[in-house]
């Protein structure tokens, strides 16, 4: 029988009468209060709606939250309850199983929640039979990644909005996808691993594709928060994959393409565990490797890896150097790639008090970036999506800003970076969105206020912290350091170097893999 909708009165009530506010306001209100307590939710004039029209029975964990501290009632006062009760009687005999109704999750959630195995588990199995059907001689290595990225694609667009019943089902599933296909290389093993090229060529092949399939999955892995886990499985067949590149074969650019996506995986890994060194090794054996593969866009992708290392070691000059070399090839890159050369090229041109360079470079950002980034030939690897093109334009107006103070720049800085406020959960990387909350963080002590840089840097922590990331919490206290600066007495500063102290107390005993 169908389930027919209940409105929520007492939240409306409570919204109209108490509070006096349109459901508009209302949202913004719960927004304000989502960000103080730096849960990841965007609550909407719409989400209020579903919510009062009873089309949302039971709210997601992290709105539960933001709503009872709105209010200041449980979640049963605001009219909501995991179970149904008829004349404040459960309807359920005594030791009987529980009804949908009366699951903690909400009956919705729960009923969503049990579609999402198998769908995943069909998707995968599609998945596999197109990796082990694959003819790499017969088609282009790059071919199968982008009908891998395809597949994998379906699994995001599928996905429920995040207060939507079974939205952690579908994430734990996706992410438990994902690892599977970044492990298939694991299945190739022989008796003494004799070197991958000693195989025939239909075990070469057995091999690269699965290789193909791992990388594809890594780079979709990197748009979460499993950075830690993407290293080792990479770790386990780069060297055969290398020895297949380095050496003459019909797979050999095949080969070499695969392992310099690697290794800019790698060294995106090696940036989150401050390894600067092992980064830049990282970064030049996938320049090595995009050259053998003869393949100008994966050249530049390497260059680029290459130059942010220098960007990230506080080297501008030397990272400058590096992107203009990129900056050579634009003629044979796709838009998205020209577009990402010219974004980090503002920065580092704004770094060295190039002012002209900096805003040219920024604006030819802007108007190269292609309006379907997802349909660029190199989507998949460029590792510039629209959060990554706000935040290097925010990076290049915060190093003009210090550069040049009195000009205005870090307005706009402010401005650029806060086009992301309103994007949804997994629109953009997360080690993205938390680079850019720490920049926010360094634009509110350029703007002089000290509550929007309590509210990002309290934030940027706690990303840190989700991320494993000692990257984004180097950048967390440079921007803290800036601020005990500008607020020399300040006692919340003071409290935030405290939580600075333990955490890297914390971190520094971590073992390093």
């Amino acid at each position: 029988m169908a389930r027919t909708r209940k409105p929520n009165l007492i939240l409306r009530r409570i919204r109209e009468e108490e509070r006096q506010q349109t459901r508009s306001e209302f949202a913004e209100s719960l927004a304000r209060k989502a960000r103080e307590l730096g849960e990841q939710v965007w609550p909407s004039e719409r989400y209020v709606a579903r919510l009062e029209d009873g089309e949302v029975r039971y709210p997601h964990a992290a709105y539960r939250r933001v709503l009872t501290e709105l209010c200041g009632r449980s979640i049963a006062e605001l009219g909501f309850s995991a179970s149904v009760q008829q004349g404040g009687v459960v309807t359920r005999a005594v030791g009987a199983a529980p009804s949908l109704d009366e699951l903690p999750c909400g009956p919705d959630e729960f009923v969503a929640s049990c579609e999402w195995p198998g769908w995943f588990g069909s998707r995968l199995a599609r998945v596999l039979a197109l990796v082990g059907s694959w003819d790499i001689p017969g088609a282009s290595i790059e071919s199968l990644q982008v009908l891998l990225h395809e597949e994998i694609a379906m699994f995001d667009a599928a996905a429920p909005a995040f207060d939507e019943p079974g939205y952690v089902t579908h994430a734990l599933g996706r992410r438990q996808a994902l690892t599977t296909l970044a492990a298939l290389p694991l299945a190739y093993s022989v008796t003494g691993l004799p070197e991958a090229r000693a195989q025939n060529a239909a075990a070469r092949e057995f091999f690269l594709a699965r290789c193909a399939a791992s990388v594809t999955a890594c780079w979709h892995l990197l748009r979460g928060s499993d950075l830690q886990s993407i290293g080792p499985l990479i770790e386990t067949y780069l060297l055969p994959l290398e020895d297949l590149a380095a050496h003459w074969s019909r797979h050999q650019r095949a080969a070499a393409s695969l392992a310099s996506q690697a290794h800019r995986i790698c060294g995106i890994v090696a940036l989150h565990r401050y390894q600067m060194q092992v980064r830049e090794r990282h970064c030049k054996r996938a320049l090595h490797y995009a050259a053998a593969a003869s393949d100008a866009s994966s050249k530049a992708s390497a260059l680029i890896s290459l130059a942010s290392t220098y960007f990230y070691m506080s080297e501008p000059a030397s990272a400058a150097a590096v992107y203009e070399r990129a900056l050579a090839l634009e003629a044979g890159l796709p838009q998205l790639q020209r577009s990402r050369v010219h974004a980090e090229l503002a920065v580092v041109y704004g770094q060295l008090s190039r002012e002209p360079d900096a805003l040219r470079s920024a604006g030819l950002a802007e108007q190269l970036y292609p309006d379907q980034p997802e349909q660029d030939p190199s989507f998949l690897y460029a590792e510039f999506t629209p959060g990554s093109l706000a935040l290097e334009q925010g990076l290049a107006y915060l190093a003009l800003a210090e550069k040049y103070p009195g000009r205005g720049y870090e307005h706009t800085a402010a401005d650029v970076l806060a086009r992301l406020s309103g994007a949804e959960p997994g629109r953009v990387p997360d080690r993205i969105r938390f680079e850019v909350v720490n920049n926010q963080a360094r634009a509110a002590v350029l703007l002089d206020d000290l509550d929007a840089f309590e509210a990002y840097l309290r934030l940027g922590l706690d990303g840190a912290a989700r991320l494993g990331s000692r990257q984004r919490r180097s950048e967390a206290e440079a921007a803290w350091r800036r601020a005990a600066d500008k607020w020399p007495r300040e006692k919340r500063i003071g409290a935030f170097g405290e939580q600075l102290q333990i955490a890297a107390a914390g971190s520094d005993q971590e073992p390093q893999r």
